[in-house]
């Protein structure tokens, strides 16, 4: 519309253009026509009066002759003078009466010049022609003619042309609007097309078939769309879908749960979310490798999709929307349960997804066992916002998991005390780790020869400001959960090595035993860790014993044997802890460069009672014995137990028999001549 109006001033801007430009030339036209008319007619009354003239017929040349031409529509006056320019006669409004001598300069310029002359005075033609009677001068006549009379009125030329101005727009405006509609057709629909784009219509395509710039355009717009829509769809799967398990992502999940848990808040139902937490999958990823994990984890999310898929199906018309699978990251995975009965059902879908996940996954020719802990959380009750409900099924998940995992439980609100309980615990513990709080005790190791102090274990205790002394119950759990069981690991390693070597010093060598954690263990630079605290303490490397648990040694072989051959080499020695408890392979055993067995001290307390666990016993030490290693009887607290400990042959022995874990000073007392009782006889 725009255009066409602007078309149409145009139009109408030219057509005024042209038509005071035709005026121009037509006053000027009209102008030239009527001097040339004036002039002819003036010339026709002179020759016709030139007779009259001659012979003085003043009469007929008055009321005939100048009666006739005067009574023209195209003559306002006339009068004739003779050749002295004095006036013979006249008609019309003259200024000069009969006889008198005219000064009109016309007529001194065509008697003097004997020449015709023509001059406008305003909207008047006057001419002056000389009279000739027989090629002889006899006078002159001097004629008016208005302008009006001889040429058209502008006011008519203009009406004429407003007439024509507006037939031709009303001709051509309905022409132009009509052309310029179908010459922007295709912008139009490129204009249409962007809009859609903007509001991320991007499955469209323009059909323009001009031939001309605009065909180009369109097809540059189509392609364009076809880029801008697959990337979109590419950017939107990466932001909500799960490259490894083309399951929802977090982010994806996490607007479900907004949106089904607001609805759910509104129509007064009932919803559930499920935190999902595989066991045991970091060891087979560690043994089988990145790549063949993630094959794990697509397996996985396959077994979780079939399972959610097949309750939906048992559930009929209650569930409209379905439930919703998705990988968090890591081995986390979440399912969303739109609408419950009530919450058991959320329970019998988590035991369904547990007794789907325990059957074996093959990869690679293996089969790989798994577990899978479940927390639950529903909705409104225990939270109406994703990150509310995400932290308590979490809460509820790693509940499971410190029972023993491959279960499922529902959230209750002592977890959240609980977890801020443990929340202060791990911040307190950062405290002691910083500020120096920790201690170490020692329990002395006893020969079974002679009841002699051997050695002695290192223990960390931490002094806590208000709680007084804390044993490592009570917080070597949460140490590990936030990852400050390594740098607790290295402290301690470091302070038995100085204070070994504080005895040594003082004339008792006496080794020390380090416990060593797996996450200790694992990292790249423990060897070099061991050889800084031996090297900064000057402590003898025979004079140290790292120990490690037994399914800390059975997790890769391969790996501990490379880790700790190089120490032993220097002279560290090596044992495996709580020996009996774990599930070690005797192929891999009769190969690994250890030391010593610690035997647990469940065995120990039973074995007088208990005929399997004194079997137990013996077995593993005639195992040591034939591989010329040492032996530690654990929790050894009465004389009967050390004396059937050594029958069998035990090499060493540490409980409350001897010794509680004991500070510095105490031990160093201890490990004087004289400062222990010995129970040898």
């Amino acid at each position: 519309m725009k255009f066409t109006l602007l078309c149409g001033v145009i139009l109408v801007v030219a057509t005024t253009a042209l038509m005071a430009v035709e005026y121009q030339l037509k006053a000027q036209d009209n102008q030239a026509a009527g001097l040339v008319h004036a002039e002819l007619i003036t010339e026709l009354f002179t020759t016709t009066a030139a007779n009259a003239v001659a012979v003085s017929d003043i009469d007929g040349l008055s009321n005939r002759l100048l009666a006739d031409f005067g009574a023209r529509d195209d003559v306002s006056s006339v009068y004739v003078a003779n050749v002295n320019r004095r006036v013979i006669a006249s008609y019309g409004d003259v200024q000069y009466e009969i006889g008198d001598r005219a000064a009109d300069h016309l007529v001194q310029s065509a008697v003097g010049a004997v020449d015709t002359r023509v001059e406008m005075v305003g909207d008047e033609i006057r001419v002056a022609e000389p009279v000739f009677y027989n090629g002889r001068l006899i006078g002159a006549v001097v004629a008016t003619v208005p302008m009006s009379a001889v040429v058209t009125p502008a006011i008519d030329i203009i009406a004429r042309q407003v007439l024509i101005a507006s037939v031709a727009l009303i001709i051509f405006l309905p022409l132009v609007a009509l052309i310029v509609r179908k010459a922007l057709g295709p912008v139009r629909r490129l204009t249409e097309a962007a809009r859609l784009a903007s509001s991320r219509k991007l499955d469209l395509r323009i059909e323009v078939n001009t031939g001309d710039e605009l065909e180009v355009l369109a097809n540059a717009f189509n392609r364009m769309f076809a880029r801008l829509d697959a990337s979109v769809k590419r950017v939107h799967r990466l932001a909500y879908v799960d490259m490894i398990t083309e399951l929802p992502n977090r982010e994806r999940f996490r607007k479900e749960v907004e949106r089904v848990a607001r609805e759910a808040t509104e129509s007064g139902e009932e919803g559930a979310i499920l935190f999902l937490d595989l066991d045991r999958f970091k060891r087979v990823n560690d043994s089988l490798g990145i790549g063949e994990g993630d094959r794990l984890l697509e397996a996985v999310g396959r077994r979780l999709r079939e399972a959610v898929r097949g309750w939906d199906l048992s559930q009929g018309e209650l569930t409209k929307e379905p439930s919703m699978v998705a990988r968090l990251g890591g081995d986390e995975f979440t399912v969303l349960l739109p609408r419950l009965r009530d919450s058991a059902d959320a329970a019998r879908l988590a035991r369904r997804i547990v007794d789907s996940v325990r059957r074996p996954f093959e990869i690679s020719g293996h089969q790989v066992f798994l577990g899978i802990s479940a927390g639950i959380a529903c909705f409104p009750r225990d939270g109406s916002d994703p990150e509310t409900l995400l932290r308590h099924a979490d809460l509820a998940m790693a509940s499971v998991k410190r029972a023993g995992g491959n279960a499922c439980e529902f959230f209750e609100s002592s977890m959240n005390q609980s977890a801020f309980e443990r929340l202060v615990l791990e911040n307190e513990l950062r405290e002691a780790v910083r500020d120096d709080q920790l201690v170490v005790f020692y329990q002395p190791k006893v020969s079974m020869v002679d009841g002699s102090i051997a050695g002695a274990e290192a223990l960390v205790r931490w002094r806590h400001p208000t709680a007084g002394l804390l044993s490592p119950g009570a917080f070597i759990q949460a140490a590990e959960e936030c990852g400050l069981i390594g740098e607790i690991g290295d402290w301690v390693l470091r302070r038995a090595c100085q204070e070994a070597q504080i005895l040594r010093e003082r004339g008792m060598n006496i080794p020390v035993a380090v416990n060593v954690s797996a996450m200790q263990f694992e990292s790249e630079g423990f060897s070099q860790t061991v050889l800084e605290a031996l090297q900064d303490s000057g402590l003898p490397p025979e004079l140290l014993e790292l120990e490690l648990t037994e399914s800390t040694a059975m997790r890769e072989p391969e790996r501990v044997i490379e880790q700790i051959e190089p120490l032993r080499r220097l002279g560290v020695t090596f044992a495996i802890d709580d020996f009996g408890t774990g599930h070690s392979s005797l192929s891999y055993l009769t190969r690994m460069p250890f030391d010593v067995f610690k035997i647990d001290q469940s065995f120990v307390r039973d074995m007088s009672q208990d005929e399997h666990a004194r079997i137990v016993v013996e077995t593993i030490l005639a195992m040591a014995k034939s591989l010329k290693l040492k032996t530690v009887a654990e929790g050894v607290e009465t004389n009967d137990q050390y004396r059937a400990l050594r029958a069998l042959g035990a090499t060493l022995a540490q409980g409350y028999l001897f010794g509680r874990p004991m500070p510095f000073a105490e031990l160093e007392t201890f490990a004087a001549p004289g400062g222990q009782q010995s129970v040898a006889g």
